[in-house]
């Protein structure tokens, strides 16, 4: 595949829905009447991804006429630690060359690997009788609830020097939507 969504090493994903024990016939506030039907029947539920970042390759731009550009030389090592790492050098640019006129360069493909995604969606949903066959469900929903920032891969060519080894992108911020829902 060519874009983005290209192997990621390691995926973790959880979907999960739960009923909460308040309302009539539950564990807790177990009362009858308007109060029972307002507190009971709730249920919450999510999705749960933590990925891995997608790999990416380090490129040049050739400047000679004839003269492919592809990827770089590798001249070290360019990842950095955890901690040394930030949206401004996610990877050291210093690490690599323009090779050699009219040759390939050494780096490998998808050398390097972005920065992971962290992502809760979180639910929350009652139904309400309106007719014997017919119910009302009020939905409301949190995209990204902990407004994590999942940060794209970093502009890598290095042909670019002002950019290279810099992340420019995020994925959506916390979003929330409300809803009613006929079911019948």
């Amino acid at each position: 595949r060519g874009n983005s969504e290209q192997v990621r090493r390691n995926i973790f994903s959880a979907a999960y829905n739960y009923e909460l024990p308040f309302g009539t016939g539950k564990r807790f506030a177990n009362v009858r009447g308007v109060a029972g039907q307002l507190v009971g029947g709730w249920q919450v539920g999510g999705i749960t991804y933590l990925r891995t970042g997608t790999p990416y390759s380090v490129p040049f731009n050739a400047t000679l006429a004839g003269w492919l550009g592809g990827r770089a030389d590798a001249l070290r090592d360019p990842r950095l630690s955890r901690s040394e790492r930030s949206e401004y050098r996610w990877f050291d640019p210093s690490a690599f060359g323009v090779p050699a006129p009219f040759t390939w360069g050494n780096g490998t493909r998808n050398m390097l690997f972005g920065p992971g995604d962290i992502i809760f969606d979180v639910s929350a949903l009652k139904d309400f009788s309106i007719m014997e066959r017919a119910k009302m469900q009020f939905r409301a929903e949190f995209f990204n609830m902990p407004n994590h920032a999942n940060f794209g891969n970093p502009s890598t060519n290095i042909s670019v020097p002002a950019t290279v080894g810099r992340i420019f992108s995020a994925g959506a911020p916390r979003e929330i939507q409300f809803a009613l829902k006929l079911l019948f």
